[in-house]
C-alpha cells in the first residue's frame, strides 16, 4: 500500500504547470541539457533572490505549480525582488548532477546580475528541501575561499534554508531506519558511487567557514523526510550566523497560515535589513 501511495505522489508531483501568461519572465541556458536553464522574473528594485526548487533531486521542476506557490508565500514575482529560478538535472541515479548544476547556474546568474546592473551586494539564495541543500551548498562554497569549477564572482548576502539536507549521509541513515520505502537519497545516488563519497563532497556541513553570510533556517520538529536534527547541526556549528526558526510539531512544509505569517516576518527582517535576530520557536 505504501509503494502505491508513493508512486501516485511522485506522478502527481511531476506534472508541471505553465507559468501564467500575465507573468513577465525570460529564460536563459547555462548548459546543453534541457533542464540546465534559469527563469528570470524582473522586479522593481535591484535586489536579487535566487530560488531553488526541491523534489529530492529526483523529480520536479522550476515551474511546477507547488514550488511557484510556495515561493509566492514569501516573494512575489515581478514585484520588489528580481527572481532567478534555477532548473537543474534530476532523476534516479543522477547524483551529483543537481549539485554541480546549481553551482554553475549561480555562476551564470552572477554574470547576468552584472550585465543587468542589479545589486551585487544584495543577493539572497533560497531553497526548500533538496533545494535548501543546494542553496546552502552554493551559498557556503561561493562565500568561502574554495576553488572549484563554476566559482561565481558574487558572494550571497544571505541564505534562506527551508528544511534543507545539511549532512547527506546522516539524512540517508535516518531514512534507512525510519522510512526505507522513501529513501530518496538512495534513489538519487547511482550504483557506481557511495553515499559516503557523495556526502563528503556535497554536504554543506563539509564547507563551514567564518565568512558564511546571514543564514535563516526554517524547520519543523516532526519532519519525517529531513529530520529536525539536520537544522540543529547548523545551529550548533554556526551559532552566530544561523537564525533557526523552529516550527513546533511542523512536518515537511505542512505549516499553518499563522506559522507561515510568522516565518515571513522573520525572513523580511533579514532580507530587507541587516538585523540579527534570535533563534525563534513558533
Amino acid at each position: 500500500m505504501k509503494i502505491i501511495s508513493i508512486f501516485v505522489l511522485v506522478l502527481l508531483s511531476s506534472c508541471a504547470a505553465s507559468v501564467s501568461s500575465d507573468v513577465v519572465f525570460e529564460e536563459f541556458s547555462y548548459g546543453e541539457h534541457k533542464n540546465q536553464k534559469v527563469d528570470f522574473y524582473p522586479g522593481k528594485t535591484n535586489k536579487v533572490l535566487v530560488w531553488i526548487h526541491g523534489g529530492g533531486w529526483i523529480f520536479s521542476g522550476k515551474r511546477e505549480t507547488r514550488w511557484i506557490r510556495r515561493l509566492g508565500r514569501y516573494f512575489k514575482v515581478n514585484e520588489d525582488v528580481n527572481i532567478f529560478s534555477i532548473g537543474y538535472r534530476y532523476g534516479r541515479n543522477t547524483a551529483p548532477q543537481a549539485a554541480d548544476d546549481v553551482l554553475c547556474a549561480y555562476q551564470a546568474i552572477a554574470r547576468e546580475i552584472e550585465v543587468r546592473g542589479l545589486s551585487k551586494d544584495d543577493v539572497t539564495i533560497m531553497g526548500l528541501s533538496a533545494g535548501g541543500h543546494l542553496a546552502l551548498l552554493a551559498g557556503f562554497k561561493n562565500s568561502g575561499d574554495f576553488s572549484f569549477p563554476c566559482k561565481a564572482s558574487i558572494k550571497p548576502k544571505a541564505i534562506i534554508n527551508f528544511f534543507g539536507i545539511v549532512d547527506i549521509e546522516d539524512n540517508f541513515n535516518f531514512l534507512k531506519e525510519n522510512r526505507p520505502w522513501l529513501n530518496y537519497i538512495n534513489i538519487w545516488v547511482p550504483p557506481n558511487k557511495t553515499i559516503k563519497e557523495i556526502s563528503t563532497k556535497y554536504s554543506p556541513i563539509q564547507y563551514l567557514h567564518q565568512d558564511i553570510p546571514k543564514l535563516v533556517t526554517v524547520h519543523g520538529t516532526d519532519d519525517s523526510l529531513v529530520p529536525y536534527r539536520q537544522a540543529l547541526m547548523l545551529e550548533e556549528a554556526l551559532p552566530e550566523k544561523n537564525i533557526l526558526i523552529t516550527v513546533d510539531g511542523g512536518e515537511h512544509w505542512r505549516f499553518t497560515d499563522e506559522e507561515h505569517s510568522a516565518i515571513k516576518k522573520q525572513i523580511d527582517a533579514v532580507s530587507y535589513t541587516h538585523l540579527t535576530l534570535p533563534t525563534k520557536r513558533i
